[in-house]
């Protein structure tokens, strides 16, 4: 994350350090301009006489149109790529994009943190939910800190809220608290996308305890027996963090990759009690050529989901974990008793997220059904000539997909609602299943909540926020069967 984090660096805002250092150039120049124009009035009121300093204003003028002059004629050269000057091109560039990238720069100071989504002005809300559907969530507020909440979707109230209090460590405007977790005392597990730390605040939004040992990013989960499993990435012995720990050589060059590890979390302590790294973990199967499957050879894992099994089945043991990797374009099923790879889920899966076991022999699957550019196309930007006879193929859009562990099938859930919905989120985004073959959706990209069903689309909604035109970025939410009243 997918950014000042590792997985992704997505769309957002804050004030970039390009941005300042713009704005400061742009200020020592006007500076330095209106310096000399001051000196040069200052002189022209003291003085000399009336004609010579006629002339000398009129030198100066005629110069000053001189040297704009061939600056323009330099510059319209420069953009039409038809001279070269050598060592003045850099001042050249710099100095006529200068407006350009001031514009540009006040827009990125302006601009509000990832956290939040810009709502569409045609965007239709809608609710005819009957029954509470109660979501845990975070995001940020007004004073810019991050709060974790349980919101009934059904009419809108907030039951409990708690506020991450400024001893967990001050937090930049774009990095997010991630897909929070209730525990049975109304505490709440959550950590920051890709950084440290884990933590555990009590009811009441205390700390814990908190835990800096690893990376977090994208999942967590509890076993059966109430540990928690979480995508993790390591640090370096000594504390320092690693980004590149995988590697490979293909065609005499070495190639490093960002490895993922997921680790076994003590709910009562928050300390480590096992740590599995992904890369060991194909090398010991001889699965590691999958890596080559993905088209980012920097991130050719990417693992977005951890999900333990809880019982015993025909299909999987108790402790089993089935992992999602959106990358490899597969998911897993992984023994950590054993360390074995027990089976390789892979078919019409693209960039999928959230893998969720839903009975004793079908998975949930999220697939996103995109690319891993994450919607930058190409269709602009070659110069090959387009033929006027195009080969037509579907019309893409993300899907709920439903593994049969039994036959191996796929079977996509409500497929013409989620494309006449045009449901699309080329990054993370998460199902739960619902009473009465119903679902939730996050549609993450977007930031809109959806619950559907047979019947067709029951709730489409965000979470307002408090600055006009935008709502928040949901961060994973999670649906929860009940919460006390208070």
């Amino acid at each position: 994350m997918t950014t000042a984090s590792i997985l992704y660096i997505g769309p957002g805002g804050g004030v970039t350090i390009g941005a300042l250092v713009v704005i400061l150039i742009g200020g020592v120049v006007l500076m330095a301009v209106g310096f000399i124009v001051w000196l040069r009035l200052k002189r022209f009121f003291r003085g000399e006489g009336k004609a010579k300093r006629s002339a000398k204003v009129f030198t100066q003028f005629i110069a000053l149109l001189a040297v704009l002059a061939v600056f323009g004629w330099m510059s319209k050269h420069r953009a039409k790529g038809e001279r070269d000057f050598g060592w003045a091109n850099g001042f050249v560039d710099g100095l006529s994009g200068f407006p350009d990238a001031f514009k540009q720069s006040v827009k990125e100071v302006q601009k509000l943190p990832q956290t939040y989504v810009s709502t569409p002005s045609d965007f239709v809300p809608l609710n005819l939910l009957e029954e509470d559907v109660l979501t845990l969530t975070a995001y940020s507020n007004e004073e810019e800190g991050r709060q974790i909440a349980v919101r009934n979707l059904r009419n809108g109230e907030e039951l409990h809220r708690w506020v991450l209090p400024d001893t967990l460590g001050p937090l930049k405007p774009h990095w997010r608290v991630h897909h929070p977790l209730l525990l049975k005392d109304n505490s709440v597990v959550s950590f920051i996308t890709n950084r440290s730390p884990l933590f555990r605040l009590d009811a009441a939004s205390n700390v814990m305890w908190r835990q800096d040992s690893l990376s977090f990013h994208h999942a967590i989960n509890p076993a059966a027996n109430g540990d928690l499993w979480v995508c993790t990435m390591r640090w370096e012995r000594g504390g320092r963090h690693i980004a590149y720990r995988g590697r490979y050589s293909m065609g005499g060059k070495t190639v490093q990759f960002l490895d993922n590890s997921v680790a076994r979390i003590d709910p009562e302590t928050g300390y480590i009690l096992e740590v599995h790294s992904m890369v060991e973990v194909l090398k010991n199967n001889g699965l590691d050529h999958l890596i080559l499957r993905s088209g980012d050879a920097q991130d050719p894992l990417h693992l977005n989901d951890v999900e333990p099994a809880l019982t015993n089945t025909a299909h999987f043991l108790e402790g089993d974990l089935f992992l999602s990797f959106r990358n490899l374009q597969c998911v897993l099923q992984f023994r950590p008793a054993t360390g074995e790879v027990l089976r390789v889920i892979d078919g019409p899966l693209a960039a999928q997220h959230d893998v969720d076991i839903v009975n004793d022999s079908t998975l949930a699957i999220f697939n996103n059904n995109a690319q891993e550019n994450m919607g930058v196309y190409t269709n602009t930007a070659h110069n090959y000539p387009t033929s006027k006879d195009q080969v037509e193929l579907a019309q893409y859009h993300s899907e709920i997909t439903l593994f049969d562990l039994s036959s191996g099938e796929f079977l996509p859930v409500l497929p013409g609602l989620m494309g006449s919905e045009d449901i699309m989120t080329f990054s993370e985004g998460l199902q739960e299943a619902l009473p009465g073959d119903r679902w939730f959706l996050e549609e993450q990209n977007s930031g809109v909540l959806w619950v559907v069903g047979p019947e067709g689309v029951l709730y489409r909604g965000v979470h307002e926020a408090h600055h006009a035109g935008h709502h928040h970025l949901p961060n994973w939410t999670r649906v929860l069967d009940t919460f006390p009243a208070e």
